[in-house]
């Protein structure tokens, strides 16, 4: 395929019912550019997912290890095989115990901080080889290792009979499910994940988001119209602007010397829960137009690496 004539960022409101790489695929065939996801969401889950198009692609990998935020209404009662309202009663339904708001706030107070969590047996984590979803579907017997991940804040948002709705701001990794099924240990009682929404995702969330509705009614040009610029995918790096003879360098993979750069500027993350996420000693290189042209990382002497180029 030859380089895209479109290159960004597409923030869409995933619905339910879809998987990510369904989402991926519609894009696909209605721009004709390469794309892909910076991170999945469940077919069930709702919200931010964000889309990297045609050379854009290659800025991936700087998206998806960003935190997220989530809100989730978790049912109790009963657990499922999926930790989720889309699997199997793991047992009869039990009845639900009276609980007050400064219980629930106590037990949630337990998954705050660093710590290790298990993912659901029925995941993408892969298990000698292969996604445990796949092997748990064979039947055969399925441990995903724990894996250390993050929650920076747990607001309970609602406690309404058998429901807890909540707002979660974790690192990229958690599984809100695993989260709804230990919470239900934690209160004595079973319980799963009936409905999850992402709000945001790094620096983007629903207010950059387009909805679903619009992909499906709109044509081409309308989808292009709201690819965001490369040089937005990566708002809270700072940037270094060169001039042409440095231009001409990054293009080509060299070395970017410190006399070439006429200009730095800082990174300029939104306000909001969401922290700065720019991985350390990395820069965003701007040609005299303010185009992003690399990623590149700083190295002894003043001198920054071009890792990641875009035509």
């Amino acid at each position: 395929m030859s380089e895209s004539s479109t290159a960004g960022l597409l923030v869409i409101d995933k619905p339910a019912g879809m998987t990510s790489h369904d989402v991926v695929e519609r894009v696909r065939d209605l721009l004709h550019e390469r794309v892909g996801h910076a991170g999945t969401l469940d077919p069930q889950a709702t919200g931010v997912l964000l889309l990297c198009v045609g050379a854009a692609t290659r800025l991936s990998r700087f998206l998806q290890g960003h935190d997220k935020i989530y809100e989730g209404v978790v049912r109790l009662g009963w657990a499922t095989d999926t930790y989720d309202a889309q699997g199997e009663p793991a047992a009869d339904p039990v009845p639900v115990p009276s609980l007050h708001e400064e219980a629930v706030r106590a037990a949630l107070g337990r998954f705050m901080g660093e710590q290790q969590q298990v993912p659901p047996v029925y995941s993408a984590k892969k298990v000698r080889g292969q996604p445990a979803y796949r092997r748990a579907r064979r039947g055969e017997p399925v441990q995903p290792d724990p894996v250390t991940v993050t929650v920076y804040a747990l607001e309970l948002l609602q406690l309404a009979g058998e429901q807890i709705h909540l707002r979660v701001h974790c690192s990229a990794g958690t599984y809100v499910r695993t989260l709804a099924h230990d919470l239900g240990a934690a209160l004595g009682c079973p319980a799963h994940l009936a409905a999850l929404r992402r709000t945001a995702s790094g620096a983007f969330d629903l207010r950059d988001a387009l909805e679903w509705q619009g992909v499906e009614d709109g044509e081409a040009a309308a989808l292009r119209a709201r690819v965001l610029p490369p040089i937005d995918m990566l708002p809270d790096w700072p940037a270094a602007v060169v001039n042409a003879e440095g231009a001409t360098a990054v293009v080509n993979g060299g070395m970017v010397e410190a006399g070439w750069i006429v200009q730095r500027r800082p990174g300029a993350l939104r306000p909001g829960p969401v922290p700065d996420t720019a991985p350390a000693g990395w820069v965003r290189l701007l040609d005299g137009d303010g185009r992003l042209i690399a990623a590149g990382e700083m190295v002894p002497g003043g001198l920054v690496q071009p890792r990641v180029v875009l035509p």
